[in-house]
C-alpha cells in the first residue's frame, strides 16, 4: 500500500494498515504530520492554551487574586509552540520506525490506477491511499503572502505580536486566532461577510461567540467584506456592505476558508469543484484508489480523516464498516468558553423535519456555572417529533471533551428523554446537556 500523505489520515492509515501486515510506503513532500501537526491543531492549541492563561491573570482580580499581567515575552511563547510541534512530529517519527514504514520525501505524481512517481522512481502497489490535505484559501483582490497578508499558517509563525490585527472570516480559524492575539495584546477586528459569527454553526452559538468578542473588546463588522488591501507602511483596509469604512493595520489575516490539494495526477480524479469524489468508504472511481481527509471535501477536520483511514482501511481488508457520516462528527473551537457541536443546528433541521423539539439551559445557570462565576455559555439540544436527538450544541468550558457525550447519543440514535435519563455529575457543565435533554419536552427541574 502507498500512503500520499503523513498528516492525520495518512499516518494512521499507515500505522493501522501495517498493524494488519500489510507492506506500507508513505509519501510525503513536506514535514512528517502534515498540517495539523506543523501548522494547524498543534500550535494553534499550544497559543490557545497561553492565551487562556493570560486570561486568567487578566480577570484574577475579580476572584479575590492580587496579580497582574506584565506583557508577554513573545519568544518563549513561540519557542513553547515549537517544542509542542516537535513532540507530535517526533511522536509520528516513532510510530513509523516502530510499524517499519517506510517513507519516501518527495512530491508524488498519479501515473496510474497502481503506480506513483516520486524523485524519478515509480511505485507500484495493489492500494493507494491520497491523504493531501488542504491549503488556505486567497481572495481575489487579498492574496495571502505570509507578509502582510496571513494564512492561519503564518499567523502562527509570527515573530512578534502584531499591534492590530484584522481577520477575514468569522469562522473558527478567525475567532480562535483574535482570541490569541487579543489576549497577547493586539486590537483585533473581524470582518465577517454573513449576518453571524460562526456562520455554520448554529444561531446560539454564534450568540455566545459574538458576546464573547464584545466582552473582549474585539471589533466586528457583520455582512461586509474586505474588498482592498493596500500596502504601504501599514496596511489600509477597505471595507464594504453594511459597514463602508477604511482601517489601517499592521498585520491582515485571511481565513476565509481551505480548499483540497490533490496530487499531480495523470488519471482523472479530482472533481469540477476540486476535490477527489469518493463514495461513502471513500474510495474513488478507481478501484484500490481511496481519498481521506481534506482532499475528499467531506469534512476538514482531524478527528474526521482518522475515521476516515479506519473506514477506508477496513474495506481495503474486506471488513465489515459503516460508511462515513458527517452527522456524527463534532467539531469545537478552542476560545473560552470553548464551543462545540455535533449533529444538525436548529435551521438545518427546521429543513428537513416537519416538527422539532428544542431544549436549552444557560450554563450560568448550573452548579459549576454559579461556584466559578462563569456569566456565558449553553446547551441546546435538537430533537424531531418523536425525541430523537439530531444535534446538540454547547458553549462552556471543556466543551469540546465533553461534546463527546452528544455524539455518542447522537450515533446511538438515542431520544432526548434517554439522555436525560443519565446521571451526570454535580457539580459540572455537563449537567447542562441533561438540563437541555429534559428541556425539550419542559422538563428540566431547574428552569423554574
Amino acid at each position: 500500500m502507498t500512503i500520499i500523505g503523513s498528516g492525520p489520515g495518512g499516518y494512521v492509515a499507515a500505522v493501522l494498515a501495517s498493524k494488519k501486515g500489510i507492506n506500507v510506503t508513505v509519501i510525503e513532500k513536506g514535514p512528517i504530520g502534515g498540517v495539523c501537526t506543523n501548522y494547524g491543531c498543534i500550535p494553534s492549541k499550544a497559543l490557545l492554551s497561553t492565551a487562556e492563561k493570560i486570561e486568567t491573570i487578566k480577570e484574577s482580580k475579580r476572584n479575590g487574586i492580587k496579580a497582574q499581567f506584565n506583557g508577554v515575552n513573545f519568544d518563549r511563547i513561540m519557542s513553547r509552540k515549537e517544542r509542542a510541534v516537535n513532540v507530535s512530529r517526533k511522536a509520528i517519527k516513532n510510530l513509523f520506525q516502530k510499524h517499519g514504514i517506510n517513507v519516501v520525501e518527495g512530491e508524488a505524481q498519479i501515473i496510474s490506477s497502481d503506480e506513483i512517481k516520486v524523485n524519478g522512481d515509480v511505485i507500484k502497489s495493489d492500494y493507494m491511499v491520497i491523504a493531501t490535505g488542504s491549503e488556505p484559501i486567497s481572495l481575489p483582490d487579498v492574496q495571502i503572502d505570509e507578509n502582510y497578508i496571513l494564512s492561519s499558517k503564518g499567523a502562527l509563525e509570527l515573530d512578534q505580536v502584531p499591534d492590530s490585527l484584522l481577520i477575514i472570516g468569522g469562522g473558527y480559524i478567525g475567532l480562535e486566532m483574535a482570541y490569541i492575539y487579543s489576549a497577547m495584546g493586539s486590537e483585533v477586528i473581524i470582518v465577517e461577510l454573513m449576518e453571524k459569527l460562526l456562520p455554520n454553526m448554529d444561531k446560539d452559538l454564534s450568540a455566545v461567540a459574538e458576546q464573547m468578542m464584545k466582552r473582549k473588546r474585539i471589533k466586528f463588522f457583520m455582512g461586509s467584506k474586505v474588498t482592498e488591501v493596500e500596502e504601504n507602511n501599514t496596511l489600509e483596509v477597505q471595507i464594504e456592505g453594511k459597514t463602508e469604512k477604511s482601517i489601517e493595520v499592521e498585520k491582515v489575516l485571511c481565513a476565509v476558508g481551505r480548499k483540497p490539494t490533490p496530487p499531480k495526477s495523470e488519471i482523472d480524479i479530482v472533481s469540477e469543484k476540486g476535490h477527489i469524489e469518493v463514495d461513502g468508504k471513500l474510495q474513488t472511481n478507481f478501484e484500490g484508489i481511496y481519498a481521506i481527509g481534506d482532499v475528499n471535501g467531506k469534512s476538514m477536520l482531524a478527528h474526521s480523516a482518522f475515521k476516515q483511514a479506519e473506514i477506508a482501511l477496513k474495506d481495503i481488508l474486506d471488513e465489515e464498516t459503516k460508511s462515513f457520516s458527517e452527522l456524527i462528527i463534532p467539531a469545537g473551537i478552542y476560545t473560552h468558553p470553548e464551543m462545540a457541536t455535533v449533529g444538525l443546528t436548529e435551521e438545518e433541521a427546521r429543513e428537513k423535519e416537519s416538527e422539532i423539539e428544542v431544549g436549552k439551559f444557560p450554563m450560568s445557570a448550573t452548579g459549576r456555572g454559579s461556584s466559578t462565576g462563569e456569566r456565558m455559555g449553553v446547551a441546546k439540544v435538537i430533537a424531531d417529533s418523536k425525541s430523537k436527538i439530531l444535534g446538540v450544541h454547547l458553549a462552556c468550558p471543556g466543551a469540546t471533551d465533553i461534546i463527546m457525550e452528544a455524539a455518542t447519543a447522537i450515533e446511538k440514535e438515542m431520544t432526548a428523554k434517554e439522555l436525560s435519563e443519565l446521571i451526570h455529575p454535580h457539580p459540572t457543565y455537563s449537567e447542562a446537556i441533561k438540563e437541555a435533554a429534559e428541556n425539550v419536552s419542559g422538563e428540566s427541574v431547574h428552569s423554574g
